[in-house]
């Protein structure tokens, strides 16, 4: 079905490839390339898919632990990518230090395949400040941009003159976008153009200023998930998940078109 709707790829965690799988890696490997679908990898350094109450207060170590044996298991599966829910966001700034240069180390084991951290809320990178800090600290570290976490952290829009000048300094670390439109109150809309007009202008703008760094970098590939799930993150029951992603992705598709035909770039 995804291949048949115009997906490139699934992004998903090792719960889930072992539930798709039947714990059959060799089956879950040749599902996908007959069906011509990459795969992004999620590893969770705790917390794994948010299951409710499953929350744990860890420490570095626990952490750095768990994305060890992750991102092992993980590559197996030859993903394209990797995206990293890391750390917790009650740490010390020493704590989140620790964390990533000890995280960077881990990732540099594996040169064939890209890793980035995700700006998530509950994790280290969990609002734009303390993200900026991380990058200065480590420049080398590389980032999964779901800025619909920030508007609720910070409640506003980022737009003030202070909020977009973080937001360039951090775009150049994105290799990867979860592409979903959230406004200061809910993580995501049930119809980005008509519930979040600004939201979805605003949001569509800092995508277009991550393709703009790739091509400015010289990339080849920039990946975009269209990431709407269903409730909580959605506000009820009722809401057709299935079809908001399929429209986002379309979406999101004509938007990149327009945005190549406007450069002189071929990737």
């Amino acid at each position: 079905e995804l291949h048949h709707r115009g997906f490139d790829g699934i992004e998903t965690s090792l719960n889930e490839i072992l539930r798709l799988s039947h714990n059959n890696d060799e089956f879950f490997k040749e599902t996908l390339a007959k069906h011509q679908l990459d795969l992004i990898g999620i590893c969770y350094t705790n917390w794994a898919d948010f299951i409710p109450g499953s929350w744990q207060d860890l420490t570095v170590e626990q952490h750095l632990k768990n994305l060890e044996r992750e991102l092992e298991q993980m590559v197996k599966y030859n993903p394209i990518h990797i995206n990293i829910h890391s750390g917790q966001d009650n740490w010390t700034i020493e704590q989140h230090e620790e964390f990533f240069e000890r995280a960077l180390l881990l990732q540099a084991k594996y040169p064939n395949v890209s890793s980035s951290h995700e700006t998530h809320r509950g994790r280290s990178l969990f609002n734009p400040t303390i993200t900026l800090h991380m990058i200065t600290r480590f420049p080398n570290l590389r980032l999964t941009a779901d800025f619909s976490h920030w508007l609720i952290v910070c409640e506003r829009l980022l737009n003030h003159p202070s909020d977009l000048e973080r937001l360039r300094r951090i775009i150049p670390h994105v290799d990867h976008i979860h592409a979903r439109v959230g406004t200061v109150q809910h993580a995501q809309v049930t119809d980005p153009l008509v519930d979040a007009p600004v939201e979805t202008h605003l949001m569509q703008t800092w995508w277009q200023m991550i393709w703009d760094e790739q091509m400015k970098q010289g990339k080849t590939r920039i990946t975009l998930t269209p990431e709407y799930g269903p409730k909580p993150y959605a506000i009820s029951d009722d809401v057709d998940v299935w079809t908001l992603t399929i429209r986002e992705m379309e979406r999101q598709r004509k938007n990149y078109q327009h945005w190549i035909e406007q450069k002189d770039y071929s990737p």
